[in-house]
């Protein structure tokens, strides 16, 4: 048996006999008492055994003393009442009550009660106000620490808007298996879920036990190994997945409060995401913000976290107007939509005009290697033209600033869309010297989640029973979620340094082979990796093998925010001359020309011979 129940039984046994003794006390001399004691200690012995008995029976040694609710002070107060009468009963037929004073049955009772449920109550007292029907509601296990688990319990218990009903828990270590809390039995733990899959088994034996529908994470401090753990079992046994990140999200202002968030693939990638401190970003609230490329998968991102810091008024610009429609379906505050194309200059200037904007935050562009190595025509005019007639506009009208979003793919390129990356970076570099307007530009990864991310194929291909296709098998990636990439965008804009036109970048830890990816998928999946084959293709044209976050000769150094790094080397430098020429060509369709001065102005550019495109 449990050492803490041994030792409950000891307290309880302990307080019932004492309280049997203080009872006659109260009522008798002390030294008639204890006279009078030496005859009915068998009798203290009876209430105290029988009252025993039935706190077992009524399962009130299972519960936690910490999480003791009023369903256990109930239970108490029916034991200590029957236990009573019986005893009064035993000592009418064996004693006739003879010199028991008549007051000494409710003492009796009273001092029990307070001597058995004082402990529990300077734990905790809950006051269960509302009966809630379990029917229709969701069946859940709640995994985590026994007190955050029990407030999700309670949570969802009182308040009338809960969809859930916990019928199990799986702790975060095995002590307290086979107890309660709330009367929700602990079934198992995380480290040892074989327990919690033969409790599934039992329940499925019996069609009117209620199988539960989803595991609901009420931990946010689970390891990366735990969380990968869960996200297996749920998925062989066909469970919904999902987490409570605060469990303050669960007070109930609305319908929504008890929507958990899904777990999504890149929550168990084996790196902890990086996290920037809120006070960063307070002085976005009161700015007015326009974000290029809104409707993309960094600018609907971006929309939502920027909305969520309460800015003064906020402008999204859009081509594609399905897109803007889906962005705009969040609850925005003060939202001011611009279906425009970003290479429609004048455009632009009229909304910059109209809206003066603070800060804006440059998103949009054409990212997808494949289609822009065939047309780098295309990438040339919306990537880098667009880029160059918005920070022109933006010097003109004295806008505050503008960070640039580029990639790790700027960094020796060898594709078209790296190269127009690079491009823009180093004529921001160079405009930025003399600029009143702030340049700031951020490299990213690759963003998992966005629109032509693997991880997104690579589950479709799963689901499709294979195979998964892979370039090559030494292909590794820099990778980075969306939260990440949004969270490094915003900091950068609200960083003090005087450094104007600085390239900033998130440490990503080590880069991460995409065929250790697809396997690590593959198991997430509930599958084994030789169920799914991996099939290796080739090298796509202008893909590299490796990614790389800054040239050899840039140096970052660390910032004042602690997992960004900065570099403000300006390599390779040209004249403007020579953008300007560029800039000549590509409005005039001069493609040939166009790639000529490209090559001259990134000697960095692995070039391909698109000249005859």
């Amino acid at each position: 048996m449990n050492k803490k129940i041994l030792l409950t039984l000891f307290h309880d046994f302990i307080i019932l006999i004492s309280s049997f003794f203080l009872a006659l006390w109260i009522r008798l001399d002390l030294n008639y008492v204890l006279d009078f004691f030496n005859t009915l200690w068998v009798f203290s012995l009876f209430f105290a055994f029988s009252n025993i008995l039935l706190l077992k029976y009524f399962g009130l040694y299972k519960g936690i003393w910490r999480y003791a609710s009023l369903h256990e002070i109930i239970s108490i107060i029916k034991s200590v009442l029957i236990s009573a009468l019986l005893t009064l009963a035993v000592l009418f037929l064996i004693l006739r009550l003879e010199s028991i004073p008549r007051s000494f049955p409710v003492l009796l009772f009273i001092i029990s009660i307070f001597g058995v449920t004082g402990p529990r109550i300077f734990y905790r007292i809950l006051k269960d106000r509302l009966k809630i029907d379990t029917i229709n509601k969701i069946p859940i296990l709640v995994v985590g620490k026994s007190d955050l688990v029990e407030n999700f319990i309670r949570m969802s218990k009182i308040e009338k808007n809960s969809p859930y009903n916990v019928i199990g828990i799986i702790g975060k270590s095995k002590e307290g298996i086979g107890r309660t809390i709330h009367s929700v039995p602990i079934l198992s733990s995380i480290a040892n879920l074989d327990n919690l899959e033969i409790y599934l088994d039992k329940l499925s034996i019996n069609s009117n036990n209620q199988m539960p529908h989803r595991i609901i994470i009420a931990d946010n401090n689970l390891s990366q190994l735990e969380i990968e753990s869960l996200f297996v079992f749920s998925r062989k046994h066909g469970l919904a997945i999902g987490e409570v990140p605060r469990i303050s999200d669960l007070k109930m202002s609305s319908n929504q409060n008890f929507h958990t968030k899904p777990i999504v693939i890149e929550d168990v990638l084996g790196r902890k995401q990086k996290v920037q401190n809120p006070k960063y970003l307070e002085n976005i609230a009161d700015k007015k913000v326009l974000i290029t490329g809104g409707g993309g998968s960094i600018g609907s991102e971006l929309c939502k976290q920027v909305n969520s810091l309460k800015p003064n008024s906020l402008a999204i610009i859009e081509q594609n107007e399905h897109n803007l429609y889906k962005v705009l379906q969040n609850d925005f505050k003060n939202v001011s939509p611009f279906l425009a194309d970003i290479r429609d200059s004048q455009k632009i200037e009229d909304i910059i005009k109209q809206f003066k904007p603070d800060i804006i935050f440059h998103a949009a562009a054409l990212k997808h290697i494949t289609f822009v190595e065939d047309d780098p025509l295309e990438a040339l005019k919306t990537n880098f033209l667009a880029t160059v007639k918005l920070c022109e506009i933006s010097k003109l009208h004295q806008i505050e600033k503008v960070i640039f979003i580029s990639t790790d793919k700027a960094v020796n390129p060898t594709n078209i869309m790296g190269a127009t990356k690079r491009l823009c970076e180093k004529y921001i570099q160079r405009i930025s010297e003399k600029s009143k307007t702030f340049f700031s530009i951020v490299r990213f990864g690759n963003v998992l989640g966005s629109t032509g991310s693997v991880v997104p194929l690579f589950q479709k291909q799963i689901n499709d029973g294979g195979p998964i296709t892979i370039t090559h098998p030494e292909v590794a990636r820099y990778f980075m979620t969306i939260r990440e990439a949004v969270e490094l965008v915003l900091t950068s804009s609200q960083m003090l340094n005087d450094k104007n036109g600085e390239i900033l970048i998130l440490e990503m830890g080590k880069p991460v082979f995409i065929k250790d990816l697809a396997k690590r998928m593959i198991i997430l999946s509930g599958k084994n990796i030789s169920d799914i084959n991996i099939k290796y293709t080739k090298l796509r044209k202008g893909e590299k093998i490796n990614e790389e976050l800054f040239f050899k000769e840039e140096r970052p150094e660390k910032t004042t925010i602690d997992g960004i790094l900065a570099t403000n080397k300006k390599l390779f430098p040209a004249d403007i001359s020579d953008y300007n020429n560029l800039i000549s060509q590509i409005q005039n369709n001069k493609i040939e020309q166009a790639m000529l001065l490209l090559k001259k102005l990134l000697p960095e550019y692995k070039i391909h011979d698109k000249t005859n495109h």
